[in-house]
């Protein structure tokens, strides 16, 4: 039954007719009542794979939790047989009850389930809902995340016919292509393909943009998933290239409560025919960006390094880089799927290349290797050995002066420390604000009473990094330059700060030159 939902799926994203694409979706539409007919021992087999009118079991953190209650009401509830003790639960509960609830709470005459059923006696929606209706009223979230993420709460998703399954959760297009030369091979030049100008880039509209972010958000808890990218996406900066053939690229923004103090994160979804067939998260840095992909187990047969170059393509032209970066995670450090399946040889094969020389060595051994010998596959420890350090691939014009090392990120925090350490208040929230205005005195900027209270909270939060660099000595144009960097940081389209980061070369040799000191 799942070999069978998998070809329909990939029929749906990747069709080879217009009857096929049209009988696919309507099979997977019905899947529910397919699944539903089946003996109870069949349906359980099929748990957990996200599929229409299967149960699916999981520890969601909160941002996914408030997302289920708002999307799934009545459809999930506390999976109690996985609970094995009750300690964090009832410390989430507490700040829920009244006065006058205390005494019963705490006399263990009731366990937290029977205490849960007789509070919520009445009450339409499940267990879950209830717990959730309490916490959206007390209007806390920095508390209520901690309590919610500290309980760990289990939780069993009826799918049921819900549009979040896999089976259903589709992104509405206007037109479906249909694949009459069959799928795309990797192209023969990739970085002149990434360099390759787009035809457009489109801001989706901010409710076209919220709809997107629920596709993509359905598309990683059906998979037992989640990714920040993603939980606290911008539905206000949603981008949609078409890269052709019906497959898009969605790139998201961060809501600016979210946004880190100097790189420009920001998530990826590849829809094929509005179908979730891949995903990823991205880090930009000045001129680089740090990123990898995930395709989706029913989609690994389709053109994954097509799609990923699409994706470089896209980034390429939103935000001017001139280097990716792939972590070893990505290709099998400490993930031992991303190790078995030889993603190594998926980004080598790409132009990506080692950064320690000695690593290099061993993959131009490898590939002689593989060449003298047709049938020859890197074992795991070689693979291990391969995924010991990052891989590059640089585009035309690119210099290693322009690289910063991620390391050096921990460097520039230590160097933000003594920043706000240095000025001497009696605390942090004054320190932080003291060493903002210093900048603002340094870079000769007005006032940032007229900018908005995310563009003065982002200012806040990258100052003392700013302030490492000196920048009272720089010239007047790299000061003009930092003042509309800096107000573009917690601007609506962070997207629009991450390139003016790329081009502040003042900046980045400065941020550069102290953290290489530092270290030394």
């Amino acid at each position: 039954m799942k070999q069978l939902h998998d070809r329909l799926c990939f029929c749906r994203a990747f069709p080879g007719s217009l009857h096929e694409r049209l009988k696919a979706q309507k099979q997977l539409l019905e899947f529910e009542n397919l699944v539903r007919d089946l003996k109870s021992s069949e349906r359980g087999r099929l748990s957990d794979t996200g599929i229409a009118g299967t149960r699916l079991h999981y520890r969601f953190s909160f941002d996914v939790a408030i997302w289920l209650a708002r999307k799934a009401p009545g459809s999930v509830s506390i999976d109690w047989p996985e609970i094995d003790d009750c300690e964090r639960l009832d410390e989430l509960l507490r700040p829920i009850l009244q006065s006058a609830e205390d005494d019963y709470f705490d006399s263990g005459y009731a366990s937290s389930q029977e205490w849960i059923e007789i509070a919520s006696a009445g009450y339409a929606g499940t267990d879950f809902d209830w717990i959730m209706a309490q916490i959206k009223a007390k209007r806390s979230q920095v508390e209520w995340t901690h309590l919610y993420d500290a309980a760990d709460l289990p939780l069993t998703w009826d799918l049921g016919a819900g549009a979040l399954s896999k089976s259903r959760n589709v992104f509405p297009v206007p037109k479906l292509v249909i694949r009459e030369t069959g799928l795309r091979a990797r192209p023969g030049n990739v970085r002149q393909e990434i360099m390759r100008p787009l035809p457009a880039i489109q801001k989706l509209p901010g409710r076209t943009g919220g709809k997107l972010v629920d596709v993509a958000m359905a598309s990683l808890a059906a998979r037992h998933r989640e990714t920040n990218h993603f939980n606290h996406a911008n539905p206000d900066e949603v981008y949609m290239a078409d890269v052709g053939e019906g497959v898009s690229v969605a790139v998201f923004g961060l809501k600016a409560a979210y946004r880190y103090p100097l790189e420009c994160t920001m998530g990826f979804l590849i829809l094929s025919n509005g179908v979730p067939v891949g995903y990823g998260g991205s880090s930009t840095l000045f001129l680089q960006v740090n990123t990898g992909i995930n395709i989706f187990d029913e989609y690994r047969g389709s053109e994954a390094s097509y799609l990923w170059v699409q994706v470089l393509r896209v980034y390429r032209a939103l935000v001017a880089c001139t280097r990716f970066v792939v972590n070893p995670y990505q290709f099998g450090a400490e993930n031992s799927e991303a190790l078995n399946s030889g993603a190594f040889w998926f980004y080598y094969h790409l132009g990506f290349r080692p950064v320690r020389p000695d690593v290099r060595a061993l993959a131009g051994k490898e590939v002689a290797r593989r060449k003298r010998d047709g049938n020859y596959r890197s074992n795991n420890r070689i693979l291990r050995k391969l995924a010991s350090c990052d891989l590059h691939l640089t585009l035309p014009g690119s210099r290693q002066s322009e690289f910063f090392d991620e390391d050096w990120l921990a460097t520039a925090s230590m160097l933000a420390t003594q920043e706000l350490a240095a000025v001497g208040e009696s605390t942090r929230s004054k320190s932080a604000k003291r060493v903002a205005a210093n900048v603002a005195r340094d870079l000769r900027m007005r006032s940032v009473r007229n900018w908005s209270r995310d563009e003065r909270r982002a200012f806040e939060n990258i100052a003392p990094i700013v302030a490492a660099t000196q920048p009272a000595n720089w010239p007047g144009d790299a000061k003009a330059s930092m003042r509309k960097l800096l107000r573009a940081k917690g601007s609506l389209l962070e997207a629009s700060y991450a390139r003016l980061l790329g081009e502040h070369e003042h900046f980045r040799s400065a941020l550069r030159a102290i953290c290489k000191r530092t270290e030394s």
